[in-house]
């Protein structure tokens, strides 16, 4: 198994384990919605791409990106690509502003679990807010962990 192939495994179990965690302080209902797994694997695909296309360009000497990279390129990508689905049975008129962005929440878990200190609350919102109604790019997302941290 190829190095890369082991670290997009370990970064898959790590989106996995964030979405425990989320349903855990949420008030999500597991018998309304689930992580599709194959729309997680293609955004953690896609992250991976973005950033080995950043690394060539930006980056010299075979470095690999940090942790405030992960946390933006992969945080974009679970946002743009929408994993946390309805299941087939909810009924219409029980979705409500907490379930519809529940995938821009999770986003925000996800750049936060990369992170060594806690996110200001002040800042979680407006990336949520970001991740409901903006497609920023990775690179700004991981400057902006980077600054989460200063």
């Amino acid at each position: 198994m190829t190095e890369q192939r082991q670290q997009k495994i370990n970064i898959l179990k790590h989106v996995v384990e964030v979405f425990s965690l989320l349903e855990a302080k949420q008030p999500l209902h597991s018998s309304q919605i689930y992580l599709n797994q194959l729309l997680t694997v293609q955004a953690i695909d896609n992250a991976f791409c973005d950033m080995e296309r950043m690394s060539h360009f930006h980056m010299q000497g075979g470095k690999t990106p940090d942790r405030h990279k992960y946390a933006g390129f992969v945080a974009k990508w679970i946002a743009k690509s929408r994993p946390i689905q309805f299941r087939d049975n909810i009924p219409l008129n029980q979705t409500n502003s907490g379930l519809l962005g529940v995938n821009a929440l999770f986003s925000v878990f996800v750049m936060t679990s990369f992170l060594q200190k806690t996110m200001d609350g002040h800042m979680a919102k407006h990336l949520k807010y970001w991740f409901e109604f903006r497609e920023e790019r990775g690179e700004t997302l991981a400057l902006v962990a980077y600054c989460c941290e200063k």
